[in-house]
């Protein structure tokens, strides 16, 4: 009996001790998406909650200067700020306090910008955008299903999943990670491409990289928009259309959706980075960023085999004081030859008001489907009925 007893003791502490080997969050920190971008929110100095996007893109910390200035930070200096498409000017303040979900971080840098962030759909601001300064003090975790992340200590964490590890190489403060494209013409590649969970694509090829390897005459159908991207906020050409397959990690993801750059500025200009891994792939994972040990885990999620976003209508939408209004409308689109316009206010669709439906349901309207669809707009103070039918521009 005694014998007994001290196996089930040795057992008791065993399993004792594997639970309390299991690796235990500082803070867990809830997060919305909005239109695929991850807001969280923090404290600076003694402010109230600020609303920021979490971007693995982002090497520096920006603040609104609107925000700055109402909370009377000091700057010590200007000086340029490379985002993904081109520089601008910013204002350097250091030695702020920022605080997340309790936990202190420390004392940071911010990059003060007049460049406008954008709004939430729900109409509220957008304050700033923040990666490195949590990214290289914790281990941090995403949750997509749970919209959290888990922060952890860098140093004592040891993963216990059984997702994939993928090296990760840090310049200039933001991570790379290598993928291999295949085009339709049967060229592959690996190259060297920004984890980045601020950007709004599943993929994005840099514009050294479309012309090495001629990607314009290989993506499939396809079509041209200039549209504002990265902190610049200055208009880019982007093509848009398919590759054959992106191998991530060991996961293929087939015929998936690829932005072609075509940009002489910024980022997306440099040869030694050959794209972007954007946050609309990235959502197909829970995602583990480990700085420390210079490491991605990916455990795929249940989204892992869900269909691409494709456009169907010819048109973007952004929300304005928490209405939706066309912004980009694609030439030869179905809304184009449907007449609208940018600055058209979606008022109904398919006679039912915006006002009673969620912004994500609005914006799924326009996205995969196939068959008529009918809007509501108001344009100079009209209301103008239009319908047509939708196709995926892919």
């Amino acid at each position: 009996m005694f014998i007994k007893k001290a196996v089930f003791f040795i057992i008791g502490i065993f399993f004792s001790l594997r639970v309390t080997a299991q690796p235990h969050p500082l803070a867990q920190v809830p997060f919305i998406l909005n239109n695929d971008h991850i807001i969280i929110q923090i404290h600076l100095a003694n402010s109230g909650p600020l609303n920021f996007l979490f971007d693995s893109g982002a090497g520096g910390t920006l603040i609104s200067k609107e925000v700055a200035d109402s909370l009377g930070f000091t700057y010590v200096r200007q000086r340029k700020n490379v985002g993904v498409s081109g520089a601008h000017e910013v204002g350097v303040i250091r030695g702020v306090k920022l605080t997340l979900a309790g936990v202190k971080v420390g004392n940071i840098t911010l990059l003060s910008t007049n460049t406008p962030l954008e709004e939430l759909d729900d109409g509220r601001k957008v304050h700033g955008v923040i990666g490195y300064p949590i990214l290289a003090k914790y281990v941090v975790a995403i949750d997509y299903a749970a919209m959290q992340l888990s922060l952890y200590n860098r140093n004592t964490y040891s993963y216990q999943g059984e997702g994939q590890v993928l090296p990760i190489d840090l310049v200039y403060n933001i991570p790379l990670a290598k993928a291999t494209i295949t085009l339709y013409n049967g060229t592959e590649f690996t190259g060297n491409f920004l984890v980045d969970t601020g950007a709004r694509s599943d993929v994005i090829v840099s514009s050294p990289t479309v012309v090495k390897y001629a990607m314009a005459e290989n993506v499939g159908k396809h079509y041209t928009v200039r549209r504002r991207i990265g902190s610049s906020q200055r208009r880019t050409k982007m093509r848009y259309g398919r590759l054959q397959s992106i191998q991530f990690a060991k996961y293929k993801f087939e015929h998936i959706p690829v932005a072609l750059s075509s940009d002489n500025r910024g980022v997306l200009s440099i040869n030694a980075l050959h794209g972007i891994i954007g946050n609309r792939l990235l959502q197909r994972f829970n995602i583990i960023f480990d700085y420390h040990k210079g490491q991605l885990y990916l455990e795929p999620s249940v989204l892992i085999g869900s269909r691409y976003k494709i456009n169907a209508s010819g048109l973007d939408i952004t929300f304005k004081k928490g209405k939706p209004f066309i912004t980009n409308i694609i030439d030869r689109s179905p809304a184009d030859k449907a007449g609208l316009r940018p600055n058209d206010e979606i008022v109904a669709i398919h006679g039912q008001l915006v006002t009673t439906m969620q912004p994500a349901e609005i914006r799924q309207a326009f996205f995969h489907q196939q068959g008529k669809i009918e809007l509501v707009v108001r344009r100079n103070n009209k209301l103008k009925y239009t319908e047509f039918t939708l196709q995926p521009l892919l």
